[in-house]
């Protein structure tokens, strides 16, 4: 801008941007610094005597040069206060030309302690910037600086730089590309922190976290490797007790052999299906995938097949079981139970010689529970007997059984008998399938 157009800014009383102080005073020459008067006012021009004007005499610019010393003045001041700001947080602050190639115009004094070359060295040296970048990241930042120049938009990333003395030094930059009124790039300004603590912590976390993650693995092929033992081990335990209630069960039988009174050799027998029911389920648990549960669908289809073909008539015998895994609390007391009942049937139901039916079935109640009900067509439970209150050690059995499953056993003595008893599932996971 010619003097000229600075006169005609300063010639009425208007007020100065600081932009528009800075254009005024373009071209001029100005004077020291120690001849500025301090202003803390907001500019404002004053009418100066025009040319030609005269004070005794002669023409008079002592006006216009307080003024513009003024100006000047508050300049300095702005360029303290902001290189102060620049040269005071934690950051360095730089501008690189973009012309042919990238090199520094400015970089801030803390980059001396970022990375232990002075601010004289950084720009006396185009490339040192790009010599003290990471090898292995140079790659990385050409394609994202080349994005940035390509599409305009903000370039923020992380990066590693080599310091004097070797050392890695994290640093998270962020810069902007400053356009002129044609859309060319000029020059690029920006900010670098150093993120090396946060970025060691961020390893020391990533390599506790793989540790951790190791020793979890470890632990647990030790866990799997113990549970696949003591697997074993309960396996032996399962085949073990079965054999050792076959045992007693066959030594009864002997001793059935033995003994001609009728009413201990009928004792004795019952006390034989008894144990061979509770040694079916060990059995089923024996040759079972799931070493503490069992299908008892497929467990009470095979006792019940057993009594029948124990009995040798000829029973239809029906069996409706839902898909359903019990654990051995509930297998046995529920397998006891079916037993008694069946055998109480056979015994009892069909004296005549009545073509006979015997029905079992097992279903959940709707409310998480389940219930148990064994039927048959027979002549029915005597009507003056009470199931509850009976010299029949099965039946005294049967509802000791229920009592310890928590259930409620109900008769119907219509059409037959029939047995029904509503129990709560003991065991969350004795659920249906």
């Amino acid at each position: 801008m010619s003097s000229n157009s600075t006169t005609s800014l300063l010639d009425s009383p208007t007020e100065l941007s600081f932009e528009e102080a800075v254009a005024a005073l373009a071209g001029m020459a100005m004077p020291a610094v120690d001849d500025v008067p301090r202003h803390t006012g907001p500019w404002r021009a004053e009418a100066a005597p025009r040319s030609g004007d005269a004070i005794d005499g002669r023409p008079d610019r002592s006006g216009a040069d307080v003024r513009h010393r003024e100006i000047e003045s508050e300049l300095r001041r702005a360029q303290a206060r902001y290189r102060t700001l620049v040269e005071e947080i934690p950051a360095v602050t730089f501008m690189a030309s973009l012309d042919g190639d990238v090199r520094e115009l400015y970089v801030s004094p803390q980059i001396e302690k970022l990375l232990g070359f002075s601010q004289r060295e950084w720009l006396e040296n185009p490339i040192l910037w790009f010599t003290q970048l990471h090898p292995e990241d140079r790659e990385r930042w050409h394609k994202e600086f080349s994005r940035t120049c390509a599409t305009g938009a903000h370039f923020q990333s992380e990066y590693r730089f080599l310091a004097r003395d070797g050392h890695v030094v994290w640093v998270h930059g962020e810069a902007k590309l400053v356009r002129d009124e044609f859309g060319r790039p000029l020059f690029l300004q920006g900010v670098a922190f150093d993120i090396t603590h946060r970025k060691q912590a961020e390893e020391t976390l990533r390599r506790s976290r793989d540790e951790l993650e190791e020793q979890v693995h470890l632990r647990t092929a030790e866990l799997a490797q113990s549970l696949a033992e003591k697997e074993v081990l309960l396996k032996e335990i399962h085949h073990r007790v079965k054999n050792n209630l076959q045992l007693v069960s066959s030594l009864l039988r002997l001793q059935c052999a033995s003994i001609a009174d009728p009413a201990i050799v009928h004792a004795l027998e019952e006390s034989q299906n008894r144990i061979a029911a509770m040694a079916r389920i060990h059995q089923e648990l024996y040759q079972s995938h799931d070493l503490a549960r069992i299908d008892f669908g497929q467990y009470a289809r095979n006792l019940a097949a057993a009594l029948v073909r124990s009995f040798g008539q000829g029973t239809a015998l029906t069996v409706d079981v839902c898909e359903v895994q019990f654990g051995i609390d509930t297998a046995i007391p529920c397998g006891l139970i079916i037993n008694e009942l069946v055998l109480n049937s056979l015994k009892y139901a069909f004296p005549d010689g009545r073509p006979a039916e015997l029905r079992i079935e097992l279903h959940g109640d709707g409310d998480g529970g389940h219930r148990l009900t064994v039927a048959d067509n027979g002549v029915g439970f005597p009507a003056h007997v009470d199931f509850r209150h009976t010299e029949s050690l099965g039946l005294q059995l049967v509802c000791t059984l229920a009592d310890q499953l928590g259930g409620e056993l109900e008769l119907n003595r219509s059409h037959g008998t029939r047995f029904m008893l509503s129990f709560a599932a003991r065991d969350p996971r004795d659920q249906r399938a």
